[in-house]
């Protein structure tokens, strides 16, 4: 029995059929799409939530109480954990899709041609992995506060955490500004090759709604980009005292 006959009879372990695609090119491209779907709507929620740092402070302030409080403070931690099953898993097929490449071309070619390939998909696995070095850095900065901890844990008049203040203190620092305004552009980079591959990942090809999917994603890319950078900048660049 062959094992395409195994599969249409149930015969084949489910744990080997998951493994088989997993394993697979295919399986890989999935996992990164979906993935990648639910790292992308992370970036924009955040992105919207810190907008807020251009209200009063008492708008993110309130916004960090709730991420906080929220399901007793439990919801928080079960979503980081979530991103970071997504992000690991996003890593893992990346690399096993660079694997998978590399095995079907033992030997390199003699000359090398770039056909149809941008400098962002050129860029990914290095921009991936500048971007998690980058969000190590974000995290210590802002969520552990080993980046300047003199900054971290304020508390405004209330007694509630002052994340405006925090946020202030950290961008009228140029050397931290150019850190964030450079992990931008690789966050661009990263996003525009994404959004072109997701679709084509999960088997998405329509010769009408697969561009317009794709422009939609990279209009959703520059906002994520424009948004990230206004908030550095605009800080360092406009603001007086908090």
């Amino acid at each position: 029995m062959s094992d395409g006959e195994r599969v249409v009879r149930g015969a084949l372990p489910v744990g080997r059929l998951v493994g088989d695609f997993l394993g697979s090119s295919v399986g890989a491209k999935v996992i990164m799409a979906l993935t990648g779907v639910v790292l992308w709507s992370f970036l924009i929620g955040h992105l919207v939530g810190n907008l807020q740092i251009f209200q009063a402070p008492d708008a993110i302030n309130g916004y960090a109480v709730f991420l906080h409080t929220v399901g007793h403070g439990a919801a928080l931690w079960l979503v980081r954990a979530a991103l970071l099953g997504c992000l690991l898993a996003h890593i893992a097929m990346g690399m096993r899709l660079t694997a998978l490449n590399r095995a079907a071309r033992p030997i390199a070619y003699a000359k090398k041609k770039r056909l149809r390939t941008t400098p962002a998909a050129l860029w990914m696995a290095a921009s991936g992995v500048l971007l998690f070095m980058f969000l190590a850095f974000h995290l210590a900065h802002f969520t552990i506060g080993l980046v300047d901890p003199s900054s971290f844990g304020l508390k405004d008049a209330e007694g509630q955490m002052d994340v405006y203040k925090m946020v202030w203190i950290a961008f009228k620092n140029p050397v931290v500004v150019v850190t964030y305004v450079v992990a931008q552009f690789f966050v661009l980079s990263h996003l525009m090759h994404g959004t072109a591959s997701l679709w084509q990942s999960i088997g998405v090809n329509h010769g009408v709604w697969t561009p317009v999917l794709s422009g939609v994603g990279k209009a959703i890319a520059l906002f994520i980009f424009v948004g990230n950078l206004a908030i550095p900048v605009v800080i360092l660049i406009a603001w007086g005292k908090p």
